[in-house]
């Protein structure tokens, strides 16, 4: 049988596991993906590299490349220069498997009737991997023991160590810095800056965007390029900002010169003045964002916008006290809660008393200016209730966007003891029972002798 043709089969015995599987034998001798770590956009393509290292007598190789395929999909594998290298003539049998459901491609080389001298050394390419970004995501692109060889012109194996390569996604985003504005010293009549910045761009030689937001709540004054377009310094960009209507502004900028070195990179766009005109909270909207290259095509990306707030809600349970703290079942008491607004603006809230896991009452308060408080009375009937030790708490509504809550709680420090009301003892009702009956004859004895006395009169 010829030899290439056992190298053949022992490759392809490798590749599907039926090959005697061997250990990991230290070596000089590394097969590798490179780079280490690739990224790119979400439908693009990109290629890595699977390079060997100090190869020693060389005659065939293969190997077995997986990947998450949810992310990735294999959609060519192409011979490298490592056995053929550059300036020999030699012939090779070059095979690749690709199962994209599974996620791995099974790739074989091997001379083809080349003589012992043909052997490689060195380092070079084995192969060069073509994949498709299916969804955003990460994957290690992991090279296999079970299916990776090297052997030599006897058929013998050579030792190796593997080491694998990384794949993340990283379409460029434009977004708002900071994303999150929550401050409450922002007071109406003062004014901040935010930001609208890239991350991940490539080859950009055009940009724009729409920002939205409540001008009831804001109000753009001014808005200046960013550095990102211009990185060297030495660029002519055309930059532009416009309203277009209320709470919504348009920003664009481009490079002048055709021949103009596009931007990479991460860096700011634009950087916009607010001014404060009440107090409130809206969304930073980003929205109508497009990346062009320096061929006008649009450049595939994501936004996330941003966020203002200065409200500051607090309400806050100050106090509880009870007209009484010891009752008989039936009785009615009245407990009294003060609760506070330490917000910057008038609050409507609800108010519950709780008895133990049971709630007794809820109460609504309307419109609590800005630092005042109210004592809310609350009736407690006890009729029906069982007697025992009661815990009294009441809890303040938590209002969106309310971060102090520690104090919407606050549990008296009394307990109420709720007791069945004193029952007459026996003795006494024994001699309630005798009085009355002495009573009784004594009634009637008197009108036997009243009618008697009548009687004879007649």
């Amino acid at each position: 049988m010829k030899k290439e043709t056992l190298l053949y089969i022992a490759l392809i015995l490798t590749l599907f596991n039926t090959f005697p599987i061997r250990h990991a034998v230290a070596s000089d001798t590394v097969i590798q993906v490179s780079p280490k770590i690739k990224a790119a956009p979400l439908d693009k393509s990109f290629n890595v590299t699977i390079d060997i290292v100090d190869a020693t007598a060389v005659y065939s190789w293969a190997f077995n490349l997986t990947w998450d395929p949810t992310v990735l999909t294999v959609t060519d594998v192409y011979e490298g220069d490592f056995l053929r290298r550059v300036g020999e003539v030699y012939t090779t049998q070059f095979h690749a498997y690709i199962f994209n459901d599974k996620g791995y491609t099974l790739v074989v080389c091997f001379f083809l009737g080349e003589p012992r001298s043909a052997s490689a050394y060195g380092e070079g390419t084995l192969a060069t991997v073509t994949f498709h970004v299916e969804t955003e995501g990460n994957t290690i692109l992991q090279l296999l023991e079970n299916g990776t060889q090297l052997l030599d012109y006897d058929i013998l194996e050579l030792p190796y160590t593997l080491k694998h390569g990384y794949f993340t996604y990283s379409i460029p985003k434009l977004y708002v810095d900071p994303s999150s504005v929550v401050n409450s010293s922002l007071v109406p009549g003062s004014t901040f800056e935010v930001n609208t910045s890239i991350l991940n761009a490539d080859a950009v030689y055009s940009w724009m965007f729409n920002l939205t937001w409540d001008p009831t709540v804001l109000n753009v004054t001014d808005v200046y390029e960013g550095d990102f377009l211009n990185q060297a310094g030495t660029q002519t960009t055309a930059f532009d900002a416009k309203y277009l209507v209320a709470g919504t502004i348009c920003v664009n900028c481009t490079l002048v010169d055709h021949d103009a070195i596009t931007a990479n990179g991460n860096g700011t766009l634009a950087i916009i003045v607010f001014s404060v005109e009440n107090y409130g909270k809206t969304i930073l909207d980003l929205n109508n964002t497009k990346l062009f290259d320096s061929k006008l095509a649009t450049i595939p990306h994501v936004s996330e916008g941003g966020y203002f707030l200065n409200i500051i809600y607090d309400i806050a349970v100050k106090n509880i006290e009870a007209s009484i703290y010891s009752v008989k079942v039936g009785d009615i008491l009245s407990i009294n809660v003060t609760v506070k607004n330490n917000g910057n603006l008038a609050a409507t809230f609800y108010v519950e008393i709780w008895a133990n896991i049971s709630l007794l009452e809820k109460v609504d308060v309307t419109n609590l200016a800005s630092d005042d408080q109210k004592t809310l009375t609350f009736n407690w009937d006890t009729q029906n209730i069982a007697e025992g030790k009661y815990v009294i708490k009441a809890e303040a509504e938590i209002l969106p966007d309310e971060t102090h809550i520690d104090d919407n709680t606050l549990i008296m420090e009394s307990l109420i003891e709720v007791a069945q009301p004193e029952q007459e003892s026996p003795t006494s009702q024994i001699i309630i029972a005798v009085a009355s009956i002495i009573i009784i004859l004594l009634v009637a004895v008197m009108l036997y002798y009243a009618k008697r006395k009548r009687s004879i009169k007649m």
